[in-house]
């Protein structure tokens, strides 16, 4: 029979082994392991056609010389032991997810095998910049530089960077954001969750956010954006705008060109219009709760507290500006 001692020393006992076992338990899941790198070299003879898919890590993209792919992998095993992790990351190294047939490269395309689920891979490739890239990443940012043809760029939770490309881009993101200069073609995205910044845009801009800023400077072709909720700025521009929130201020500066259209609302939040001196715009600005002021020259042809119906030099171009609950503001500044 246990002598009551006896048992006070079991429970004793007991309470510190328990912990003890949870706290090691719990070490054992949360260890990252040691990982491994490779690097391939392939060859290349014309424009080429990338495409690259991870499910967790970072993709980085360059332009560089004609003639040679390079890809640099980084790589984490993932298990309840060092000893399997590393072993994970080293097979993965050596046998990498890479297949070539002439010029078309897909990197990480091998997800049917179960050593996926326990690795993350971060890439590093520097292409010719004639290459024409798609990269989607599940949990990770994505960064491309110096190509020159059309991209495709999707990442369900990371950031998407972009300078120097000499086509047309399209970016989803599901939760990030978006930074993007120096394009040559056509911008269009998609963001869930997160601010998007683009700037020296050639062509035409066509994007929305669920809940994000949007800030575009100097866009040389037309503007259609939308947000959900957040602020929407640009700044520069001269060729049609439409730029609508459900919640947010929407400023837009810049001298519409003849016959352009900009086409500036929100529901909730005021709208600020700053254009040069030797601008020329119809003006209709309606505002349900809130006012609408003019400082600058303008010829009126309709006036009240809320609404205002006007001329800004010759009318050439047409601006109309609503919002449901906010105040309006036209104002002079900038260079024609």
């Amino acid at each position: 029979m246990i002598s009551l001692q006896n048992r006070q020393k079991a429970r004793l006992i007991g309470s510190v082994v328990t912990p003890l076992a949870a706290v090691f338990l719990q070490a054992a899941c949360v260890v990252t392991g040691p990982g491994a790198s490779f690097d391939r070299t392939l060859k290349v003879d014309g424009p080429v056609r990338l495409d690259i898919v991870s499910g967790s890590g970072k993709i980085v993209v360059h332009g560089g010389a004609p003639g040679v792919v390079h890809i640099h992998g980084e790589v984490r095993g993932g298990g309840f032991t060092l000893a399997g992790e590393s072993r994970r990351a080293e097979e993965m190294a050596a046998n990498p997810p890479i297949e070539q047939s002439g010029n078309s490269i897909r990197i990480g395309r091998r997800f049917g095998e179960p050593i996926f689920s326990w690795v993350t891979i971060s890439y590093t490739v520097e292409t010719p910049t004639d290459t024409e890239l798609k990269a989607k990443n599940g949990s990770g940012g994505i960064e491309v530089s110096g190509i020159k043809e059309p991209a495709t760029l999707s990442s369900g939770s990371g950031s998407l960077q972009v300078e120097n490309a000499g086509d047309d881009l399209s970016l989803t993101v599901g939760s990030g954001g978006a930074r993007v200069s120096h394009v040559g073609g056509k911008v269009s995205f998609q963001c869930g969750s997160g601010s998007v910044a683009l700037e020296d845009v050639r062509e035409e801009i066509r994007g929305s956010t669920g809940s994000g800023n949007i800030r575009i400077d100097r866009a040389q072709g037309r503007v259609n954006v939308h947000t959900g909720s957040g602020e929407i700025r640009v700044n520069g521009t001269t060729q049609d705008v439409r730029a609508a929130a459900a919640s947010g201020n929407v400023e837009v500066s810049g001298n519409p060109a003849p016959e352009a259209f900009w086409d500036l609302g929100t529901k909730s939040g005021r709208i600020e219009l700053t254009v040069p001196a030797g601008a020329s715009f119809s003006l209709t600005a309606r505002t349900s709760s809130g006012s609408v002021q003019a400082g600058l020259p303008i010829m009126i042809e309709e006036q009240s507290r809320r609404t205002l119906r006007a001329r800004v030099g010759e009318g050439r171009a047409h601006v109309n500006l609503q919002t449901s609950s906010g105040s309006i503001r036209i104002l002079q500044g900038g260079t024609s």
